[in-house]
């Protein structure tokens, strides 16, 4: 896929934090169908470094990865961490200032040091600062969000073309995160404020689930309708097959969560075989299981070992189980995201 063509059909990018996708090689995350992945900048900051990224030539490089890149700006890992109090930090209008609980160092993240940042890691798609916070903020505080995060997104865009030259000069591409928590008024007014400065794609940021774990289709769809058609639409944070069906009927097209991975690691696999796509592959009914974890999945994992292999791996500890049950969720999720209409 070419990044010009990023967003126009659905893609569903898995979690590559540090530059890989846990238990798998990159070769074995490309037999997946990935496509695309998402880096996180705040952790790459702090390990190997942004300078160090840049002299070993970027994470594509670093990992032998022909795809596309999508970083994160920081803000929803050190932004969340900061207000529930995890991370010792403060946020004020330039940025934020943290101390990471892995070294001990002080850390300062604002909207222009995530774009350089962003640029050390060598990423296709960049995404501006925002600042990300609970759903459940009263209005005056999800206002106060949403204008942070457009004058952020301005400095980005700004940094990005003064310094580096933009799209133009760089064929990278520039997406902005849309906020207003629980707020529909405040989504469409912060989607609107963001078209006006301009980007190549608009994110849905924040929380995409309610405290019952239900879509709020509502805030997402300001987002969809307050945006031009002709850029991609991301729905940051949306896992289950279901929410990604859903949202997809109301016009995103791009898609990432943790859970896919996590989940694999943790015994919870996603089969067509049954009636609500989840196999907890642990439980002692799959010891002797001899059929694919889905009878409909071509991947490695499928075509090679039985449901009563994988659950005896993962019941050993051992990583090869890990590693199988990895490469059937990813391929069962690319296969869900290219299916969508």
């Amino acid at each position: 896929m070419e990044l010009k063509d990023f967003g126009k059909k659905n893609i569903f990018m898995p979690d590559a934090t540090r530059g890989a996708v846990r238990f798998l090689t990159t070769q074995q995350l490309k037999d997946t169908g990935t496509e695309a992945i998402v880096t996180n900048t705040l952790h790459l900051m702090i390990a190997p470094g942004a300078e160090k990224m840049k002299e070993l030539g970027g994470i594509k490089k670093l990992m032998n990865w022909d795809g596309i890149v999508l970083t994160d700006s920081g803000g929803f890992q050190v932004f969340s961490l900061i207000h529930s109090k995890k991370w010792e930090g403060k946020i004020d209008e330039n940025g934020a200032t943290f101390k990471s609980p892995r070294e001990g160092n002080i850390y300062t993240l604002t909207p222009e040091t995530s774009i350089d940042i962003q640029m050390c890691i060598g990423s296709d798609i960049l995404v501006t600062l925002d600042d990300c916070r609970k759903s459940d903020l009263d209005e005056s505080e999800a206002r106060e969000s949403v204008d942070r995060t457009v004058a952020w997104a301005r400095r980005c865009k700004d940094h990005f073309e003064k310094v580096y030259g933009g799209t133009k000069e760089t064929g990278k591409l520039l997406s902005c995160v849309v906020q207003g928590a629980k707020y529909p008024e405040l989504r469409k007014e912060c989607a609107k404020a963001l078209v006006e400065i301009g980007f190549d794609g608009y994110n849905f940021g924040g929380f995409v689930v309610d405290e019952d774990g239900e879509l709020v289709l509502d805030e997402m769809r300001a987002v969809i309708e307050n945006t031009p058609v002709d850029k991609f639409k991301y729905a940051m944070g949306v896992g289950k097959p279901d929410d990604i069906r859903r949202a997809s009927k109301i016009g995103y097209r791009v898609f990432d969560t943790v859970l896919v991975t996590r989940n694999a690691r943790h015994g919870t696999l996603y089969s067509s075989d049954i009636e609500d796509e989840v196999l907890r592959i642990g439980n002692s009914e799959y010891s002797s299981d001899q059929r694919p974890i889905d009878s409909n999945c071509d991947c490695y994992t499928c075509k090679n070992h039985s449901r009563a292999y994988v659950h005896h791996m993962l019941k050993a500890g051992e990583a090869t189980g890990m590693t199988l049950a990895t490469i059937h969720n990813l391929a069962y999720y690319q296969k869900l995201v290219q299916g969508l209409s």
